[in-house]
This record gives structure tokens, sequence and C-alpha cells, in this order.
């Protein structure tokens, strides 16, 4: 089956079946010129995860915030560095420090492969790979793939009866992944009493995803599409397409071998936002530069000391320390003293660039970084820095 086209003949969801009927184990990729790869892992048949496409970060992060009323992200910052991927590593850290049950890591994970199967039904795929004895390390729940389509199936046919010919796109693949948004407030406050206004209105500020607001409000997502329908067809709001949530890892390939002189060289981002140096490697591993991130400063300078970056991004606003302390500490050791330091800051007034210029920093980056701003900070220390 590796790299067989889908033909009108055999569907995906005949594709899960066979790989279910014929026990297999592996890793089936789905591709599609709409979105990234799908990714399903089977074992002996059954389903074990499935990520990818459309907001696999935003998925993961609602399913463990939906059945683990705990969650914290001070979880994150205090896991160890994967070993497997990510979303299925940290889920098992999470059992095993027993932040969550057993029970609940089962739920989280058929929450995550619910979503996608219901994806998936009637997904214009335009190829599939499969991958045999390929794995993730999940050894916690074991789906069955014909229940999976069975609850699928049940609500994509509810799904049809909402009123496709009014809206074409009212498909799995695509409606769920978009965000509501008032584009008419005066008539929608005109046709809602207050208090339902304002309880509606929250939801749709354009930020977060109908798959969102039916996890936040323990509704069905059927539910939540039905309702916001009827204010679509009257102009009142409208659904707009946004991005992926950053992935709170970002694996430090510049830390794991990599030879010298492949890299322009190593960045480190010292923020307590795991996030922040997510969208950081992704600004600049395509420059040919490496991240290094930090996000506990006072526990990690030894690890900042043990790499010595080439440039420093140094957030200011953290919990533990200011960056301007830290900026001033790091200039009055011998090894930081001529290292460029860029403070982030989502400020950017006269007194805020002073006091940074009074504790040594060399620059200013505003939240969040501008990809042509942070080529050009790059370009103009490392460079100079290298040429001393």
């Amino acid at each position: 089956m590796c790299g067989d086209m889908l033909t009108q003949a055999q569907s995906l969801t005949q594709y899960l079946l066979t790989l279910s009927q014929q026990r297999r184990t592996g890793e089936l990729v789905v591709r599609s010129t709409t979105s990234d790869p799908w990714k399903l892992y089977f074992y002996s048949g059954r389903l074990i995860y499935a990520t990818g496409g459309q907001h696999s970060v935003r998925r993961w992060n609602r399913s463990l915030r939906r059945h683990s009323e705990q969650f914290t992200n001070g979880w994150l910052a205090n896991m160890r560095m994967p070993a497997d991927h990510w979303e299925v590593d940290f889920i098992n850290q999470a059992i095993q420090c027993k932040h969550i049950s057993l029970n609940q890591a089962k739920a989280i994970i058929k929450s995550i492969v619910d979503e996608v199967v219901l994806t998936l039904v009637d997904y214009p795929a335009a190829e599939v790979q499969w991958h045999p004895n390929r794995m993730v390390a999940q050894q916690v729940v074991f789906l069955s793939v014909q229940q999976a389509l069975l609850r699928s199936q049940q609500l994509y046919n509810h799904w049809k009866t909402i009123g496709t010919a009014h809206l074409p796109t009212l498909l799995p693949h695509e409606l769920p992944y978009l965000s509501p948004i008032v584009i008419n407030s005066r008539g929608l406050r005109l046709h809602l009493a207050e208090a339902k206004y304002d309880r509606l209105t929250r939801w749709m500020q354009g930020n977060i995803t109908l798959w969102d607001i039916a996890a936040q409000t323990r509704r069905s997502l059927y539910d939540v599409i039905k309702l916001l329908l009827p204010l679509v067809y009257r102009g009142w709001v409208d659904f707009q397409q946004i991005p992926d949530i950053p992935a709170p890892y970002v694996a430090p390939r510049s830390l794991a071998g990599t030879p010298q002189g492949h890299t322009k060289g190593l960045i480190a981002c010292i923020d307590d936002s795991p996030l922040v140096s997510k969208v950081m490697a992704e600004l600049v591993q395509p420059l040919g530069y490496e991240v290094l991130p930090v996000t506990k400063p006072v526990e990690q300078i030894s690890t900042l000391s043990q790499h010595h970056p080439d440039l420093i991004f140094l957030d200011i606003t953290m919990p533990n320390i200011s960056g301007y302390e830290l900026c001033k500490f790091l200039r009055r050791t011998d090894a930081y003293y001529d290292t460029p330091i860029i403070i982030l800051t989502g400020r950017d007034g006269v007194l805020d660039r002073m006091r940074a210029k009074m504790v040594g920093a060399d620059d200013f980056l505003a939240k969040p970084p501008a990809p042509d701003k942070v080529a050009q900070l790059l370009d103009q220390y490392i460079a100079r820095d290298t040429s001393r």
C-alpha cells in the first residue's frame, strides 16, 4: 500500500477498515493539497493515535484541557525533552507524574483520534502512504477503527441536515477549523438580549475555532454550528481562517550533535513561554540558525553557559527574574560581555529602549517578531560579532 493513490473504488474509509481487518501495525499518512499530512498510527489493527492536518497543536491542547481540568502550562515547563513524538510523549509523562489519570489519558487520546477520523470523512485525499511498523510510544488505549468510523458517521449524518445548500463549505475538514467573528455588532445586538449578546460574543473574537468553542462550552460541534449558522445567514457573523498555535516543544537540534560549520550560529531564546521559542525557531531555522530554548533562566543558566550562543533574544517580563536584571547580569559575566543581546518585548516606548541600553542590550525586537526584522538583526549582529 506504500505510495498508493486512492481510487474512486476505494475510499479512505475502506482503507482504514482494510488496515483494521488485516491487523496492520504502522503509520498511515494521508496527504492533501490543502493541509499538512494527516498521520494515523495502528497497532495490530487498532488505532492508537492520530495527528497532523490543520491545527494539530490546538487539537492536542484542547483535548488535554477538556479532559483534565487541572491542566496548566506549568506542566509543560517541567517536562523532560521528549524521546518520541512530543504529543504522545507529554501525555505519557503526565501519566507518570500523576498529573492525569489513566482514564483521563484514554479520554484525551480518544478525543484526538475521533476528531481526526471525523475530519477525514469525505476528505479529498490526494495520496495515502503506508509505513509498516512505524510506531509511536502509546500503550494506553487501543481504539476500534469500526467504532471510531461509526461515531464519525453519525455526527456527519447530523452535519448534512444543517443546510449545506446555504453554506457549501459545510464539511468536517473545513468549517470546524474556522473562527467565528462578529461583522455587524449593531444588528446582532438588536436581535439578541444583552446577556445573550455578551455571552455569545465572547466566543466570537476571531481567535478560537468552532472545535475550541465546542470544547470550552462542553457542547457538541453540531450544536455549536447549528447555533451560529443563523447569525451567519443574517450577515451578523462570519468565519475566518486562523493559524495553529505554536507547539510547546522545540526540538533543540543544535544540541543533538550537529557538526560545527553546518549552521550559521546558535540563537538562545530566553522566554518563560515555550511558544515564543517555537515561533523563533520557525523564523531562524530556515535562515540556517539553530535555537536554544531557555524557559527557566535562573535554573538553566548553566545550560546557556555550556552552549554559549552567538546571539540572545531576551524577554523582559518573566515570573522569577526581570529581563533587564538578567541582561545586566550577563553583561557582567566575561562569557557574555560582547554577546549580542536583543530585548524581546510587547512594549516599545522610549523609556523601555533607554533602560535596555543602560543594562547593555544591543537592540529591541517587538512581539510578535516580524520575519524580516529577525533576519535583519541576525545579519547585523552575528556578522558583526564574527568579524571581531
